[in-house]
C-alpha cells in the first residue's frame, strides 16, 4: 500500500466538515460508540507485532484505565473541535509522538484506524439503539481518514467498506495467540467495568469476553463462555444502551 489516504474531508454547505454526520451520532450514542471503540482497541492485541509494542510500551499493562481514558478522550477532543484549533494540533503533534518510531509498517496502522473507524459502528449495529446510516460510515470514514493524513500516514483503502475489508483481511492473516495479547488482556480487561452502571460493573470482564469472536478470544487467551450466558449479556448491554442513549 503506498498512496496517500484520499478523502473529501472540506468544510460541508454552513461550514460543517464532512465527518458532522459522524460527530451527531457520537453526541447521541456516546455511551455506544464509546464502549464499541473499547472493545475495538482489544482487538489490536492480537496482532503479535502491536502487542510486542503496547507491552514494550507498558502503558496498557501499567496504567490501562488511563491508556484508555486517554485514547478516547484525544479521539473525541478530534471529532468534537475538529483539526485546526490550537488544541487539536497539540492532541495531533502528541499522537504522532507517541506513534513516531515504533516498530510498526503502515498496514499495522492502517489496520488500528479501521479498527477505530468500522467496530464502533458494528457493535451499534449489533448492540445499540440504532445502526449507523450509510451517510453515519462515510462520514466515519471522512474522520478517521483525515485523522490518518494528519499523521503522515499512508495506504488505507478510499472508503468505509474497503477499509473494512482491508481490517478484517489484516486481523485474519495475522491474528494469533502470544504471551504478550494475554498480558494485554490480563490488565485491560477490567477497564470495560468503567462503562458499566455500578451495581452491575463488577461484571465487566465477563460480559467482554462473551462479546469476543472466536479469532481475538483464541488470541487473547480467552476460552468461550457458554452460550446462555453469552445471549444473556447480549441481551442485558442492548437493554443498557437503549435505556442510557433514550433522549
Amino acid at each position: 500500500m503506498s498512496e496517500p489516504i484520499a478523502a473529501d474531508c472540506r468544510p460541508q454547505p454552513g461550514g460543517e466538515p464532512s465527518w458532522a454526520a459522524y460527530r451527531t451520532l457520537a453526541r447521541t450514542c456516546p455511551k455506544t460508540l464509546k464502549t464499541g471503540l473499547n472493545l475495538a482497541f482489544y482487538r489490536c492485541f492480537a496482532i503479535p507485532g502491536i502487542a510486542r509494542t503496547l507491552v514494550d510500551s507498558g502503558g496498557i499493562t501499567r496504567r490501562p484505565t488511563a491508556r484508555a481514558k486517554a485514547t478516547g478522550a484525544h479521539l473525541f477532543r478530534l471529532l468534537e473541535e475538529g483539526f485546526d484549533t490550537a488544541a487539536a494540533r497539540e492532541t495531533v503533534r502528541h499522537l504522532r509522538a507517541v506513534h513516531r518510531g515504533l516498530p510498526a509498517d503502515d498496514g499495522a496502522f492502517a489496520y488500528v484506524l479501521g479498527l477505530f473507524c468500522v467496530h464502533p459502528l458494528r457493535f451499534a449495529a449489533r448492540y445499540g439503539p440504532r445502526p449507523a446510516t450509510a451517510a453515519e460510515r462515510d462520514a466515519a470514514y471522512a474522520f478517521y481518514a483525515e485523522l490518518g493524513r494528519r499523521m503522515e500516514l499512508t495506504g488505507p483503502p478510499p472508503d468505509f467498506e474497503a477499509l473494512a475489508a482491508f481490517t478484517d483481511a489484516y486481523e485474519a492473516r495475522h491474528a494469533r495467540p502470544t504471551p504478550e495479547a494475554q498480558a494485554l488482556w490480563r490488565a485491560a480487561r477490567q477497564v470495560f467495568a468503567e462503562r458499566l452502571p455500578a451495581p452491575v460493573a463488577p461484571l465487566g470482564p465477563v460480559l467482554a469476553e462473551c462479546l469476543l469472536d472466536e479469532a481475538v478470544r483464541t488470541a487473547l487467551g480467552v476460552g468461550r463462555r457458554p452460550r446462555p450466558l453469552r445471549a444473556a449479556a447480549a441481551a442485558a448491554l442492548r437493554r443498557y444502551l437503549a435505556r442510557a442513549e433514550r433522549p
